[in-house]
């Protein structure tokens, strides 16, 4: 996985790529949309199970809707998305969330536009309004299960010493202001807000590098540790976990994909309140 820019993709528009859409809103798409580009909304990867509300599709079901918007073996996807204010899912996060679907489910052939649509309208690049036929790709899905930690993994090990995990969504969700059922975060966890990892006024566009490994190491995440990701629902802490691993080359980072919900679930764990781990 890596990111292009604006030129690297206005350059290979032509070849043989397939260029996944995933802004907040179908609506969005219509309206415009990089040329050749097909719609995928960011929740087609998850839906309820076993009673939880947002869990990543089984592999068989991923393979199929990647499958129908063009998805093949070996065949570059390029993911953007644009930010959205009036919209929930209109934070960046798709664009990661969707890069981290693909990679959960075997793919390794994928690149994130940096800075997503906002740089391609910024360069006074065209958008198209046209829907592109889509010929049904040939993607095998194999589940990588290096990316990911279930509730009870993480349980037993969230305090070892080797062990760090982040909390991603807002200093103010961390420290107690949030619309789960227990307020606050997973005891031991340390806050850095997915949104750090990115430019302020473009949540799509990363922050030099220097200024991310600073910014993790000035928290005690060194390439050493075991990392564990989770947010609220997990798909903030999938963005953080994309930059981690592939733009900063962190080797062992894990997504606990179930994150605060799940760990709310359980009647017996607690949460902290307030701005410590």
């Amino acid at each position: 996985m890596r990111w292009v820019t604006v030129e690297w993709l206005n350059e290979h528009l032509d070849d043989d790529i397939t260029i996944i859409d995933c802004q907040p809103n179908v609506h969005d798409f219509i309206r415009g949309h990089i040329p050749g580009a097909v719609y995928l909304a960011e929740e087609s990867m998850r839906l309820s199970q076993q009673g939880y509300p947002h869990v990543w599709l089984p592999s068989a079901m991923a393979q199929e809707i990647l499958q129908t918007v063009g998805v093949s073996e070996g065949k570059q996807v390029v993911v953007y998305t644009q930010t959205n204010p009036n919209l929930p899912t209109g934070d960046g996060v798709p664009q990661g969330m969707i890069a981290y679907s693909l990679a959960r489910n075997g793919h390794s052939r994928i690149l994130l536009l940096d800075g997503g649509l906002e740089a391609w309208i910024r360069d006074a690049r065209k958008l198209g309004t046209k829907y592109s036929a889509t010929k049904k790709g040939d993607f095998k899905a194999l589940p990588r299960k290096d990316l990911t930690i279930k509730y009870s993994d993480f349980l037993r090990i969230k305090d070892d010493d080797d062990v760090v995990h982040i909390d991603s969504r807002s200093s103010a969700q961390y420290q107690g202001k949030s619309p789960w059922p227990k307020e606050g975060h997973i005891p031991g966890a340390i806050n850095i807000p997915w949104s750090e990892m990115f430019s302020k006024d473009n949540l799509t566009k990363l922050r030099p590098k220097r200024g991310l490994v600073k910014l993790f190491a000035q928290h005690g995440i060194t390439r050493e540790k075991k990392v564990v990701c989770h947010c609220g629902s997990g798909r903030k802490a999938a963005a953080q976990l994309v930059v981690l691993k592939w733009f900063l080359g962190y080797p062992n980072v894990r997504l606990f994909e179930g994150s605060l919900t799940e760990w709310c679930a359980h009647e017996g764990n607690e949460t902290s309140i307030g701005p410590s781990p």
